[in-house]
């Protein structure tokens, strides 16, 4: 193929891609560059139990640390997204919430069970995917597309798992944490988490890829990087490997 040809077919697509990338809007992001701060919103989050962000990540040691924050932050309905990096310290051999929110028969949660696969919340109890080992670090995105009623998962940038229903969350109950289960339940996480994003709409496969990879060609990619909001994260990709 003629080379002059292929690089304005690749920029056209990444603008298509670009373009795409509008029904998707970044409302909250957590890099605990400083603290539990929202550099896309307002909804900052309360360090508790020992729960510490030196070093630019979020360390929890799975005995009583959690980040609890004073507002549900995963729409409760409609589509949205979900993205993580994370890396367990152990294989628990229990329950354990990356995220959650409200409360049991129709709350929101990223986890494990005691099996070490992945569960995505009351509507979604077995994905079937297991976490990543323990010591590795792994990125993690829940997408919900309710206008064509279908959720994924996807581990480092990968489709791994689909349901044919969006996933919601009721409103009552406890407001969202890091690293522990809505009350009454404990099931707290230990090991490491690093930039928490949250969309409303749903990220496409390619956005979830670059946000689990991203390329650092800011001349290339910068339409693209800009709408997920990756500007100033190139640079951080898996900080905490």
């Amino acid at each position: 193929m003629n080379a002059n040809k292929v690089l304005p077919l690749a920029a056209g697509l990444l603008l298509a891609s670009a373009a795409q990338v509008q029904a998707a809007t970044l409302i909250h992001h957590y890099d605990f560059t400083s603290g539990v701060t929202d550099s896309a919103g307002s909804a900052n989050g309360t360090l508790l139990g020992g729960a510490s962000t030196a070093g630019g990540v979020l360390t929890l040691d799975g005995d009583g640390d959690y980040v609890q924050f004073s507002s549900y932050l995963v729409p409760t309905s409609g589509s949205y997204s979900v993205s993580f990096f994370a890396q367990r310290a152990v294989a628990q051999g229990s329950y354990t919430e990356v995220i959650s929110q409200a409360n049991t028969g129709g709350g929101f949660y990223i986890g494990t069970d005691p099996s070490g696969n992945i569960r995505a919340a009351d509507n979604w109890l077995s994905t079937g995917v297991a976490f990543g080992a323990p010591g590795m670090t792994d990125h993690y995105a829940l997408t919900v597309d309710a206008a064509n009623n279908v959720s994924r998962l996807y581990v480092n940038g990968t489709l791994a798992a689909s349901v044919g229903y969006a996933l919601t969350s009721v409103t009552g109950g406890t407001y969202t944490r890091l690293g522990r289960q809505f009350d009454p339940y404990a099931e707290f996480f230990q090991g490491t988490i690093d930039d928490v994003r949250i969309y409303d709409g749903a990220l496409t496969g390619n956005e979830v890829a670059l946000l689990a990879n991203p390329v650092p060609e800011p001349s290339t990619y910068a339409m693209l990087v800009a709408g997920l909001g990756l500007v100033g994260a190139l640079a951080r990709r898996r900080r905490i490997s």
